[in-house]
């Protein structure tokens, strides 16, 4: 079975630990791409120069239909 993938970022509000923070899109991200039959994989928290980063990346995957 061959799959395709991919990214969403969003930007994260708070600060702290992941589980102090918000994500306000995130249902409506989840949502829609189930609608569109995205699967949620995982994510990545990238981390920026002096610190960590204010975004989250969504990866997404289904299965191809080629």
């Amino acid at each position: 079975m061959k799959y395709e993938y991919k990214s969403i970022t969003l930007k994260q509000k708070g600060l702290g630990l992941i589980s102090s923070r918000s994500i306000p899109e995130l249902d409506k991200e989840l949502n829609t791409n189930a609608k569109d039959g995205w699967r949620y994989k995982e994510h990545i928290l990238p981390s920026a120069a002096f610190g960590e980063s204010d975004q989250i990346i969504l990866i997404f995957e289904r299965e191809s239909r080629f």
